[in-house]
């Protein structure tokens, strides 16, 4: 199976078992940033998406949901991936969303989340 199949049937697996805003964020975020992560690291270095979730729900220390671009899960290791695209982390940010994405990233090292900050244009 080539990449290109591999990533819809990806998408298409976590699609159909989520409903709600868990269905809409992926629907809604996975975009350019993340599919170039996916293709560009990814899949060289895997070559599965087994174990990886996109779009994965994290309640931070004031139960405020967000969620990370990818949270990798095999077994008792936990690793959330952001992607730093341009437009939705530099071009289009204002306070609020600037406060809200300090507040993730803080929130991800004050509870020993390991997390990985990919910038990809």
């Amino acid at each position: 199976m080539n990449y290109e199949q591999a990533h819809e049937a990806f998408i298409e697996q976590h699609l159909a078992s989520r409903t709600g805003e868990r269905r809409g964020r992926l629907e809604r975020g996975h975009r350019h940033a993340e599919r170039l992560f996916l293709q560009n690291v990814w899949w060289p270095l895997r070559g599965d998406f087994n174990d990886l979730h996109p779009e994965y729900e994290v309640l931070d220390w004031q139960r405020q949901t967000y969620f990370a671009d990818f949270a990798f899960l095999p077994g008792p290791i936990k690793l959330l991936f952001e992607i730093k695209g341009y437009a939705a982390h530099v071009r289009d940010m204002d306070r609020l969303k600037y406060c809200n994405e300090l507040n993730r990233e803080i929130f991800s090292v004050r509870n020993g989340l390991p997390s990985n900050f990919i910038c990809l244009r």
